[in-house]
């Protein structure tokens, strides 16, 4: 793929994903070289704070390796990566990108008033009357995430609840404009006895637990997710970079 110039409209993100677009149509079996800066500028017509922005974010993803003195390198073993958690991906994504077919199943919405950690993890009062949205993920026929995501009931206002399976974010963004930009999770494990009666992977079924805060455009909490995750079907990996402070060697003299 030949790079192109780009519009000058959310300059960063669009010099990120046209260089997404170019890292993904290279040969990385020949070689996984990035132009120098100047060419890339020039190629994109985009200044080198603008290229500069946009190559840290796709660093701090673990997508390239900056070398001091050599270049921009694609990480082979990143692109080679089925399911990566950052950035977040929506589950019907990571299923397909698994090799399934996605499918969702809704259980339900329940109203019910925020416990005094949920009201913190929120910021909302407690009590604050809020809604419980409950669905399973499938692959293919399996079951492979159970998700819980809570949102104060005043986000939704007193339109019906509505009987779809459509991502919880569109439903938001429909209902009151807000959009999901970013998330703060914990991960932990726990086996499906902990799971409500309405469903269940199996008697002492381990699972890997995704509990995230997700975050508006505003950086105001929007709602509350717990995913269930069943790691035999779906595999969810992460690239980190590493810091460490290292101490020079004493010289035996």
């Amino acid at each position: 793929m030949a790079l192109q110039t780009i519009d000058r409209i959310d300059l960063k993100t669009k010099t990120k994903q046209t260089l997404l677009e170019h890292i993904h149509s290279m040969d990385l079996t020949q070689d996984n070289k990035l132009p120098r800066e100047e060419q890339l500028c020039q190629m994109l017509g985009v200044s080198r704070v603008t290229l500069r922005s946009a190559l840290n974010e796709l660093a701090a993803e673990g997508v390239v390796l900056r070398k001091q003195g050599k270049g921009t390198f694609v990480n082979r073993t990143c692109i080679g990566m089925t399911a990566p958690i950052n950035p977040a991906m929506h589950f019907g994504d990571i299923i397909t990108r698994s090799g399934y077919t996605p499918h969702i199943k809704m259980l339900g919405w329940q109203v019910f008033p925020a416990t005094p950690e949920l009201a913190a993890a929120l910021e909302i009062p407690e009590a604050t009357s809020c809604i419980r949205v409950q669905k399973i993920f499938y692959a293919d026929a399996q079951p492979c995430v159970y998700c819980e995501d809570i949102l104060p009931a005043a986000v939704w206002g007193d339109a019906p609840i509505p009987n779809t399976e459509d991502s919880l974010f569109q439903l938001i963004y429909e209902r009151c404009g807000r959009k999901v930009a970013w998330d703060k999770m914990e991960l932990h494990v726990c086996t499906s006895d902990h799971l409500p009666d309405l469903y269940a992977f199996g008697e002492h079924y381990p699972l890997l637990v995704m509990n995230s805060i997700i975050y508006d455009t505003d950086n105001v909490p929007l709602f509350y997710s717990s995913e269930y995750i069943d790691t035999k079907l779906l595999t969810l990996s992460q690239i980190r970079q590493r810091e460490f402070s290292y101490t020079a060697p004493q010289n035996e003299g």
